[in-house]
């Protein structure tokens, strides 16, 4: 689906459909990383602290607001760009 957002390419013209099809491993990569981090700080602080799920949000909220969704997602982002890059 996001292939058609991008700018039709020769199908014969082989560079051009691999870096079409790297933008949109990229960009799906990076889209799981971002909706999926905030579910991984919450596991990793359950695991620490032994909270339910809902007080531990809440605790991690009253702390820091909302920057916890984003804890360590630059981590998720190199471990997503890494194996794309090589």
């Amino acid at each position: 689906y996001m292939g058609q957002w991008l700018a039709p390419v020769d199908p014969a013209d082989r560079n051009a459909v691999l870096a079409k099809s790297a933008k949109v491993a990229v960009t799906a990569g990076v889209a799981g990383a971002v909706l999926t981090n905030p579910l991984d700080v919450v596991r990793n602080e359950m695991f620490k602290t032994e909270e339910k799920m809902v007080p531990c949000m809440t605790r991690m909220t009253k702390e820091t607001g909302a920057m916890w969704l984003f804890r360590g997602i630059n981590k998720n982002w190199v471990a997503v760009a890494a194996p794309i890059a090589s």
